[in-house]
């Protein structure tokens, strides 16, 4: 326990020294931050570099809790609308694909070391009953569309289906993640941070309105 206060203040003392820093540098100040990552990204290594790292962020999402629609519409102001929807797709799909396979060849371990959410049964139950609706209505879904992809695989759901399922679902929501967040900067990240917000809130809804309508039972 003291041990873990120790490493809990010297990492606290560390933060605040670099924030500090930053500060008293004008490295935090909205528009050099702005200016900057338009430096970087205006070059065609910046911009190999960034597509990289958000198609790397979208695959880690699968065993780490990155906020995906954050790096989707973050992808549309750093790279422009169509580079941006392109590399948030290309992650995207990595990771349905490689969750997929994982738990295709890897079977009920795999899939229990990549799904701890507790409501992974619900959604299990879910998939069973809609199959190729449920993975396409999971893509605007933090989470969601995780454990649908290595339910998919887990279940051996046809992976012709599952690719287009999965490509109709994921394709437009990244176009619309990177479209908003192309509209907005570091000085006005309101409508990046709404579509961050917004679609997935949507997805929720659509999800419980069939749910509602068709008479789903995620809990069965």
């Amino acid at each position: 326990m003291k041990r873990l206060l120790v490493i809990f203040i010297i990492l606290l003392v560390i933060f605040t020294g670099l924030f500090l820093l930053g500060e008293n540098m004008g490295w935090l100040d909205p528009q050099y931050i702005e200016q900057s990552f338009s430096r970087f990204s205006g070059t065609l290594v910046g911009q190999i570099w960034t597509a990289f790292a958000i198609v790397g962020l979208l695959v880690v999402d699968l065993v780490l809790p990155v906020p995906s629609s954050v790096v989707m519409a973050l992808s549309g102001k750093l790279l422009g609308f169509w580079a941006g929807g392109s590399a948030s797709f290309a992650g995207a799909m990595l990771s349905a694909v490689i969750g997929y396979f994982a738990c295709y060849l890897g079977g009920v371990r795999i899939f229990n070391r990549l799904i701890k959410d507790k409501e992974a049964d619900k959604v299990i139950a879910w998939f069973k009953k809609y199959g190729i609706y449920a993975i396409i209505l999971s893509r605007p879904i933090p989470m969601l569309t995780e454990i649908l992809s290595c339910t998919a695989g887990l279940y051996r759901f046809p992976i012709r289906l599952f690719l287009a399922a999965s490509i109709l679902g994921t394709l437009p929501i990244c176009f619309v993640y990177s479209y908003f967040g192309n509209l907005g900067s570091f000085t006005n990240p309101w409508p990046l941070v709404w579509v961050a917000v917004i679609v997935p809130a949507i997805g929720w809804l659509i999800v419980y309105f069939i749910k509602g309508k068709k008479g789903l039972r995620l809990n069965s």
